[in-house]
Parts: C-alpha cells; sequence; structure tokens
C-alpha cells in the first residue's frame, strides 16, 4: 500500500509539472505572439540628397519607441540603384513575417511593378509623406496635404505679385521629379491658381515651360536645380532673371540660388521652397530665398505611428479625408519667412 501511494505521488508531481510547463509555454507563446504583432519596418531614404530624411527618422524612431514597437528601420539612397534596393527591403521584410510597413517610396513605380502589395495583401502599408499612386493595397497616408503645398506657394507669389503695383512679372517654374507621386500635386496645386495668370498674360514665362512634363527635374537634388534654373536663364538677356522662381523644394530652390549666383545676379527674385531646412533657413536670412513651408514633421511622425498602433490593435483611425480612397491623415503646413523663421 505504502508503494502505491508513493508512486500515486509521484505520478501527480510529474503531472503537475507537465502542466506547469505547458502553461509556461503558452504564455511564452502569448508573449511572442504580442512580440511579433509589434514589429513594424520602416523603409525611407536616406538623408544625403534630402536633409529631412534624418529627421523624419529620428522623429518616428522616437514615436515608435513610445508605443512599444520593435521597429526595424532601412534607408536607400535616391537613386535607381536606391529605389531597387527599397524593393529588396520590402521584399525582405515581407519574407521575414511582418505585417505593418511604413513607407516613404524613393520611386513608387517600382513598388508597384515588384508587385509585393498585391501579391501580399495581408501586410498592412502606410504610407508616410509620399503617396503611391494606382495602387489600392495601401493601408493609410500620413502625410501634408500636397496640393495645397503648391497652392500656398503659389498664393505667396501671387500675393507678391498683386503689392508689387506691376502690370505683369515674369515667372520661372522648377518642380521635382515623377518618380516621386507629390511632386506632380506640388504643380498641380499651384497651377490652380498661377494659370489664368499666365493664360492672360499678367505672369510671363519667358522660358515658354509651363506643363508639368517641361518643368519636372530628374531629381530633387540641388544639382538638379540648378541645372534647371540655368536651362531657364538661357532664355533671359544677360544679367537678367525673373522676377519669381516658384521652386517646389528647398533643395532645387539652393539649385537655382547658385545657378543665378553664377549668372552674376545679386538681387534675387522672389524664391519659394518647402521642408524649412538649415540650409533654406539660412538662404531666408541672408535674403536668397523668400519663403519655404514648414510640414510639422514630428505631427507626420506621430499621426504615421498613431495609425500603425490603430492598424495593430484592429481599431481604425477614422477620417473623412482620403485619396483615391485610401484613408490620409494630414499635418498642417506653416508659411516661414524672414519674418517668422
Amino acid at each position: 500500500m505504502r508503494k502505491n501511494r508513493l508512486l500515486w505521488l509521484f505520478a501527480t508531481i510529474m503531472m503537475c509539472g507537465v502542466m506547469m510547463t505547458g502553461l509556461t509555454s503558452c504564455s511564452d507563446s502569448d508573449d511572442n505572439k504580442s512580440d511579433n504583432q509589434k514589429r513594424v519596418v520602416v523603409l525611407l531614404p536616406d538623408d544625403s540628397s534630402i536633409e529631412r530624411w534624418g529627421i523624419d527618422k529620428a522623429n518616428l524612431e522616437s514615436v515608435m519607441a513610445t508605443y512599444g514597437f520593435k521597429a526595424a528601420f532601412h534607408v536607400a539612397p535616391e537613386t535607381a540603384e536606391g529605389a531597387m534596393l527599397q524593393v529588396s527591403q520590402l521584399r525582405d521584410a515581407i519574407n521575414d513575417g511582418v505585417k505593418y510597413v511604413v513607407l516613404t517610396a524613393i520611386d513608387y513605380k517600382k513598388i508597384n511593378e515588384s508587385g509585393l502589395l498585391e501579391q501580399h495583401p495581408d501586410v498592412k502599408v502606410v504610407c508616410h509623406d509620399r503617396f503611391i499612386l494606382d495602387n489600392p493595397h495601401i493601408a493609410y497616408v500620413s502625410s501634408t496635404d500636397t496640393k495645397e503645398v503648391g497652392r500656398t506657394q503659389a498664393l505667396f507669389l501671387l500675393n507678391h505679385f498683386h503689392s508689387s503695383g506691376k502690370s505683369s512679372m515674369t515667372i520661372e517654374i522648377l518642380e521635382g521629379p515623377q518618380t516621386d507621386a507629390n511632386a506632380k500635386d506640388y504643380y498641380e496645386g499651384a497651377m490652380e491658381l498661377l494659370k489664368k495668370y499666365i493664360d492672360s498674360g499678367k505672369l510671363v514665362v519667358k522660358s515658354g515651360k509651363k506643363e508639368y512634363n517641361d518643368v519636372k527635374s530628374d531629381s530633387w537634388t540641388v544639382a538638379d536645380g540648378k541645372k534647371a534654373m540655368k536651362d531657364r536663364l538661357a532664355s533671359y538677356a544677360e544679367g537678367e532673371c525673373p522676377d519669381m522662381v516658384l521652386s517646389a523644394i528647398d533643395n532645387i530652390a539652393q539649385g537655382a540660388i547658385e545657378a543665378l549666383e553664377e549668372a552674376g545676379i545679386t538681387n534675387m527674385p522672389v524664391i519659394t521652397g518647402q521642408d524649412n531646412n538649415a540650409m533654406a533657413q539660412a538662404n531666408i536670412k541672408n535674403g536668397k530665398q523668400t519663403m519655404t513651408i514648414d510640414k510639422n514633421l514630428k505631427d507626420m511622425a506621430y499621426n504615421t505611428a498613431m495609425i500603425v498602433n490603430s492598424l495593430i490593435s484592429n481599431s481604425p483611425v477614422h477620417t473623412s479625408q482620403t485619396i483615391s480612397n485610401i484613408p490620409v491623415i494630414y499635418s498642417k503646413i506653416t508659411i516661414k519667412t524672414k519674418d517668422n523663421s
């Protein structure tokens, strides 16, 4: 009898041990599942061409850490090779089982051509700043209203024109590459206001370059901005320049300034920009650039992380704003001039 009791006690202890091991395994499994749900991959351009991407990366790192995400960041240069590298980074993330991706596309067409989002509809992609056209597999967009940016730049120029008292002024248009879907939006937003002035002859484009395909650049680099401005100056007499330059971003504005300085221009035209980077701030202070647009990058990063958190927790952020039926949250923009920079 004593022997049977000992055997029963031993079996009970062993069974409890198995049960506890099972409970521990379940707990570990739940923890791993929870951690896996919080895995996020962030794909950005590097800051070798545009300074702001380094700022975006730092902002996103900070806010995602606050949410407790296990975020992995990967960057690539804004070149044709960089665009293909970014596609590879996206493919690697998906193959690794990541379900949440924050993406600022270097070339949105290459993302679409890869077919990755179509092949993996369970992967939730949030576009940060740059929209991906012609792709219904985007979950959300966190950006600024890109057409409103263009309209704001145009309105600034029109206010200058009206306050000048002149019957007409000259203007040249410098926009960004077609690899960035935002670039055409900036142009279209601006032309909503400028076109009737150009058509009526109140604003004169001496170069004749007015359509997007004529004013787009190969990239957002300072070098391509300089190249574009040199091209426009060929339509002006030596020592002359346009009264105003619609420059989409600060990099392009810097390129325009360099071209104008090399042409011997000391009295700079009215020049627009966006990003409010350190270079633009210095140019505005020194009277070389007239305005820039601050895009509230911290707010944009917060919106992006909030969207990701809502997707992870399955509690979608409600917004009435959409782009091509994809929900979007906009961060506000602010004009910066010498008076408030």
